[in-house]
């Protein structure tokens, strides 16, 4: 896995590469005179060079001028890309995200799809909520970063997508469990459980699966179902003795050891759980 230092320098470095400068023989600013039109190198140059010293503004509207005024060059491609990098390193994530889809429809044969894609699942990574408020982008985020490893798998791109599923996967369970907490405060068991079981089964390898686990003894204990309680107290122990969570769940059933060869014979849970957990028939 690459640090997120070295992965933010290959960003730049890749952006590098899709804008390499047109050869030219003058070292000299733009100087556009009204109505004239400058050329193609020349205003190419400028726009990045506004880039680089932080001008993204102007940078922005040359390299706008690239677009619209060499629409059929080989750079009015890149200069959709280098529009859509700066509205992403300046925070401006929907405008990035407008350009990234402008570039998949006008080039959808272009060499940076992947870059693409990557920029936009970036972009709605950056504005995910807190657990307390709405998914949405985490979710979107998670589906484009999916589509990534699935077309892209020998990238650069899958490979960060990957690391970042798992983040997002944490901040999923994070929110269901916020729910869950809620119904339980409510002492609406039922939908508290239904809550409990999305962790159990979508992101059992996530931080929160051991809270979920004995969240499943706190409600089933209240209910008076003491089996399902100590059930699920032993298999919070079978696998995290050591947790603080399972501590809690032994002062609830006071049982430690509570046939935990019976808990191991039961149906497996999804793969994810079945990995975390080793259970065997």
């Amino acid at each position: 896995m690459y640090p997120l230092v070295q992965i933010k320098n290959l960003y730049k470095l890749l952006l590098i590469i899709f804008v390499i400068f047109l050869g030219c023989n003058k070292e000299d600013d733009l100087i556009s005179k009204p109505g004239t039109l400058p050329p193609l190198n020349l205003l190419y140059k400028e726009a990045f060079k506004k880039y680089q010293t932080g001008e993204w503004t102007n940078s922005i509207e040359l390299f706008q001028k690239v677009e619209s005024r060499y629409s059929y060059s080989e750079w009015a491609p890149k200069a959709t890309l280098m529009i859509m990098y700066i509205y992403y390193e300046a925070g401006q994530g929907y405008r990035a995200v407008e350009y990234a889809n402008k570039y998949k429809k006008l080039y959808p044969f272009g060499k940076s799809m992947d870059y693409v894609d990557f920029i936009i699942g970036l972009s709605f990574y950056e504005k995910i909520e807190t657990v307390a408020r709405d998914q949405s982008n985490s979710k979107f985020a998670k589906k484009k970063f999916k589509e990534i490893i699935k077309k892209y798998p020998d990238t650069i791109y899958a490979e960060e997508a990957k690391y970042k599923i798992d983040l997002i996967d944490e901040q999923l369970a994070g929110k269901e469990m916020y729910i869950a907490r809620y119904y339980m405060k409510k002492s609406k068991w039922i939908p508290a459980i239904k809550r409990l079981n999305i962790i159990m089964n979508d992101y059992g390898q996530t931080i929160y699966v051991t809270e979920a686990l004995h969240r499943l003894v706190e409600i089933y204990y209240s209910l008076g179902n003491i089996n399902a309680a100590k059930k699920y107290a032993a298999i919070l122990g079978y696998n995290f003795n050591d947790s603080d969570w399972y501590k809690k769940s032994y002062k609830i059933v006071g049982d430690k050891d509570y046939n935990i060869k019976k808990v191991k014979s039961k149906r497996k849970l999804k793969d994810r759980i079945i990995q975390m957990f080793k259970f065997s028939k």
